[in-house]
């Protein structure tokens, strides 16, 4: 059993499918957002998508954990590699079937396009690099959509999932650059173009994030309190540019704290 935890990483999981839940507070401006049962479908259709996409990497990492992992649960043999595929066949259908009940087909939708990203992902465009990254930040701009559409759309949950998209490529860019001597599989962006100009692309996406974070505020009249929290998120995005260049452990890892200090500002914005 511990293996297959390992395998599945459910506390990324769990992290990632609150996400759903604060896209319906989001969306609905308003704290009682939390009472909708659908938005907990939404979270358990997150939450084991991601489980089947964890149990993925490892399945098509195998071979090159054998040599960089050797402890994780396929190459050390507590898992065998076709329990794995089964296990995120299962748990794909399950997320899938559950998907269902939301009663919502544009949920539905979403759940199988993100179901088959993972899957090509794992097994094609990861080693491609710029698109696997674009597909990854794709995905986490997209669980807020996923969680509001149990409440309803709105332009704000649009705009945060834009912000959430740009500042998650940014550091997937980032981490290429950090990992370019190691990246041997890999086709990545720094590999394309060099260290430099990919560092200029991140460093452009993080000021098209932080130039959205104003409009909640200046055309949706959220409170004083949004405006203070994310004002310091946009500080600390805008030192994490700084880092960047000579570095990138500590600029990727602002970016981080600056992605949960504006997760904390739309929260702050939207239920009080």
């Amino acid at each position: 059993m511990k293996g297959y935890l390992a395998l599945m990483r459910p506390v990324n999981a769990v992290m990632a499918s609150f996400g759903t839940v604060i896209g319906g507070v989001i969306a609905i401006e308003n704290i009682r957002g939390l009472l909708y049962p659908r938005l907990y479908l939404a979270m358990s259709v997150v939450f084991l998508v991601l489980l089947g996409g964890n149990i993925l990497n490892d399945y098509f990492d195998a071979d090159i954990d054998k040599i960089n992992h050797p402890n994780r649960p396929i190459p050390s043999g507590q898992v065998s590699r076709r329990s794995a595929k089964y296990l995120a066949i299962v748990l794909f259908a399950v997320g899938l079937v559950i998907s269902i009940f939301t009663l919502n087909i544009l949920q539905f939708l979403i759940a199988a396009v993100a179901i088959f990203l993972l899957v090509t992902y794992e097994w094609k465009t990861k080693a491609s690099g710029l698109v696997g990254n674009v597909i990854i930040s794709f995905l986490v701009g997209l669980i807020f959509v996923y969680g509001s559409l149990s409440v309803r759309l709105t332009d704000v949950v649009v705009i945060f999932s834009v912000m959430a998209f740009l500042a998650n490529l940014a550091r997937e860019i980032v981490k290429d650059v950090e990992d370019v001597s190691g990246d041997v599989n890999r086709t990545t962006l720094p590999k394309r173009i060099g260290k430099g100009l990919s560092l200029i692309a991140a460093s452009v996406l993080i000021i098209l994030a932080v130039s959205l974070t104003p409009i909640p505020y200046l055309f949706f009249r959220w409170n004083g309190f949004y405006a203070l929290v994310v004002a310091l998120s946009d500080v600390i995005f805008l030192v994490s540019v700084f880092y960047f260049f000579n570095d990138q452990t500590k600029g990727q890892n602002l970016i981080k704290v600056g992605m949960i200090l504006g997760l904390v500002a739309f929260l702050v914005g939207s239920a009080i």
